[in-house]
């Protein structure tokens, strides 16, 4: 694993849009400028054990096995919603398992984690608080034509570039109930999407 500031994550990101057909506005926030965009969303996982499944869902995706994971960013954008005592933890967690990747900074000072190919059991257990402690944040597989978005709101989102992509993960995802996403998913994520006009409002 390889830390990267904001800075350094919206650059990775610029760098490879040609490839990943993902933009960024002028917040860093990412997005698809394309008509066949589409989002789709689940709910988070309603006890602990559940949160690992999720997690390692999420990090899988766009893979169909571990063999064939090629590596992805996290990049955890808010992670002080919450409770500062219990933030702490979550802190506390990360802090440790970035120290044992080499990486002293703390968290709010390189919340970007690069994983390389064959790191999908380092991805899920850096996941795993994103899930329990509610924190924002991105993953951007380097393969595949989707990236994700989990929210302090108790859900978590995939925004997939194209129909053949959405149709793969509504199936990969059919275990934990996956929904189209609302208009507001759309406007935020893919907002040329021509889905918009197909989605009603929420």
């Amino acid at each position: 694993m390889t830390a990267l500031t904001d800075d350094e994550v919206i650059e990775y990101l610029a760098r490879n849009g040609s490839i990943t057909g993902i933009q960024t506005d002028d917040r860093g926030r990412p997005y698809y400028d394309d008509p066949e965009a589409n989002a789709l969303q689940i709910k988070f996982p309603e006890t602990p054990l559940r949160a690992t499944y999720f997690a390692r869902l999420a990090s899988m995706l766009g893979a169909e096995d571990e063999s064939m994971f090629y590596g992805a960013l996290l990049w955890i954008t808010l992670s002080d919603i919450g409770s500062p005592q219990l933030e702490k933890t979550g802190w506390s967690m990360v802090d440790m398992m970035r120290r044992g990747f080499g990486e002293n900074r703390p968290l709010e000072a390189a919340p970007g984690h690069l994983f390389r190919n064959g790191a999908v059991v380092e991805l899920a257990a850096f996941l795993i608080p994103c899930f329990v402690f509610a924190w924002d944040a991105y993953i951007f597989p380097i393969r595949g034509d989707l990236f994700i978005h989990i929210s302090h709101n108790e859900n978590w989102a995939v925004m997939t570039k194209n129909t053949a992509t959405y149709e793969t993960v509504m199936n990969d995802l059919k275990n934990v109930d996956p929904q189209s996403g609302r208009q507001r998913l759309l406007q935020r994520f893919c907002p040329q999407s021509r889905h918009l006009k197909e989605t009603p409002d929420e």
